[in-house]
């Protein structure tokens, strides 16, 4: 251990000596003429220039070395983040699978009954994977009503409460169900205040939420819902987490459409 660590001191020491030994010797050899019979002055304005060069080159050194060191640990500490959040992913959407396949083994009832249950998870999930790159993140995940006249939340996850119900007739109701009933694209805001929902908010409407993600619940040619993420920070949202709220839409769309029969689901329509 301890040779280890002589040979650790002695590779940093000729780490900085070398390159200040090659930098400064030659420009040593080409003054040596000019210190012989020279006056004693001039000599020593030759060394102190010398000295002065020695110097520079070590700060020169030290400096490099300094930076490529911070730079090793900057990617040491990007390393571990990344393997953390990857870890995040992992985990959360590990668990909604799992609780999928458990979903699916249910009786059509028994899957009507666990479907807030299953929301409500992987609500948990999404909101799980985002805190760490999203502050005060919260997810909700809303189901169309039977009369397809109102969006419903039944899973939550993340900061603050469940967000309120939608319905048919008021401008954000009607703007979402037509959205959702149509199979739109997911709606990706990074700062709703300069968006067209500023233009609908009544006055008295403070939202906790200035940037937010909404996708469309849906699963064999069926509008369900929607699964929405939001944050009072504006452009919280990168393009990874809207692939990813996706992802989760996907799952709970394959558990509505294994909750809802599609006969009933063509009765409904």
């Amino acid at each position: 251990m301890g040779q280890g660590n002589e040979r650790v001191r002695g590779r940093r020491y000729g780490d900085v000596v070398l390159p200040i030994v090659a930098a400064a010797l030659p420009t040593a050899v080409f003054q040596l003429p000019n210190l012989v019979g020279v006056p004693v002055e001039r000599a020593v304005l030759v060394v102190a220039a010398l000295v002065v060069f020695a110097a520079v080159v070590f700060w020169q050194v030290v400096r490099a070395r300094r930076t490529a060191a911070a730079r090793r640990r900057a990617e040491d500490t990007g390393a571990a983040a990344r393997a953390a959040y990857e870890v995040a992913v992992q985990y959360g959407f590990g668990q909604i699978a799992t609780r999928l396949t458990r979903f699916a083994a249910h009786d059509h009832p028994t899957r009507r009954s666990e479907l807030g249950a299953f929301a409500d998870r992987a609500a948990a999930a999404l909101a799980f994977y985002l805190l760490p790159h999203v502050p005060d993140v919260r997810a909700n995940v809303y189901l169309l009503s039977p009369a397809l006249d109102a969006l419903e939340p039944i899973g939550h996850g993340g900061a603050d409460d469940t967000a309120g119900t939608f319905r048919a007739g008021t401008p954000y109701g009607d703007r979402n169900l037509e959205w959702v009933l149509t199979g739109g694209p997911p709606r990706v805001v990074g700062d709703r205040e300069s968006d067209v929902d500023a233009a609908d908010d009544a006055p008295d409407f403070d939202p906790r939420y200035r940037s937010y993600v909404a996708v469309v619940i849906r699963g064999d040619g069926y509008s369900f819902g929607m699964l929405t993420v939001d944050c009072p920070t504006p452009g919280a949202f990168a393009d990874l987490d809207v692939r990813n709220v996706d992802v989760v839409a996907q799952y709970v769309a394959v558990a509505c459409t294994l909750a809802f029969p599609v006969r009933e689901r063509q009765q409904a329509s």
